[in-house]
């Protein structure tokens, strides 16, 4: 499966990354606190990205029915999944890769292999904050060590200087787009209109139309 591939090598490539720290500071290249930070940094996104791929993004369940504040606010016809067969409330949207309705899902993140949805939605956005952070303080290492240093003290090994510039590739193309989705996280928290619901406005030509009603 896609979806297992794709998670599996974020797992990868964070434990490649802290090893290619691990080992500049073993040959005394970095400080072993330094080393030690990144390796902090990375653990934390790596336990995000678990917690955001093994929890329930806030499936609807079978037996789901219309709250009654929805009936107190007027609101007498609600919509059915054509999917699930069962009630589909405000803001939420059949998956079909997950073949379930997620309560205000934003979108499917292949690199989860979840669904990003209301209950792990804030261990989404933790994993893309320690991911950037992660990719800027090696970026930052790197620069300061390797690139722009002429002291003998900056000199890597032969294997050291492939694996640097290997990792510094991965990190400008990771802060890229994660770059990207935390710019596009903060727009559906601004706006309250999540990823799909955007797309769709797109589409249909009322991406600034508002949803209020006009006071009368």
């Amino acid at each position: 499966q896609v979806g297992t591939i794709m998670s599996s090598m974020v797992w990868v490539l964070m434990i490649y990354s802290v090893i290619t720290i691990s080992l500049l500071a073993q040959h005394k290249n970095l400080a072993n606190h330094i080393a030690m930070i990144y390796g902090t940094i990375c653990a934390l996104a790596l336990a995000s990205h678990a917690k955001t791929q093994f929890t329930d993004p806030g499936s609807i369940p079978q037996e789901a029915v219309p709250l009654a504040s929805l009936f107190k606010q007027g609101i007498t016809t609600h919509a059915m999944c054509s999917h699930c067969q069962t009630y589909k409330p405000p803001d939420s949207h059949h998956c079909r890769i997950c073949n379930r309705c997620i309560s205000r899902m934003d979108h499917h993140c292949p690199w989860m292999n979840n669904c990003v949805g209301a209950a792990n939605f804030k261990h989404f956005i933790l994993f893309l904050v320690y991911t950037w952070i992660g990719c800027v303080f090696a970026l930052v290492l790197f620069s300061l060590n390797y690139f722009f240093c002429n002291s003998a003290d900056c000199e890597f090994s032969t294997v050291l200087v492939q694996l640097v510039r290997l990792m510094t590739l991965l990190c400008i193309c990771t802060l890229v787009f994660v770059s990207s989705m935390l710019m596009n996280v903060t727009y559906g928290i601004m706006t309250g209109v999540g990823t799909i619901d955007r797309l769709k406005k797109k589409a249909d030509g009322t991406m600034y139309d508002s949803d209020e009603q006009p006071i009368k």
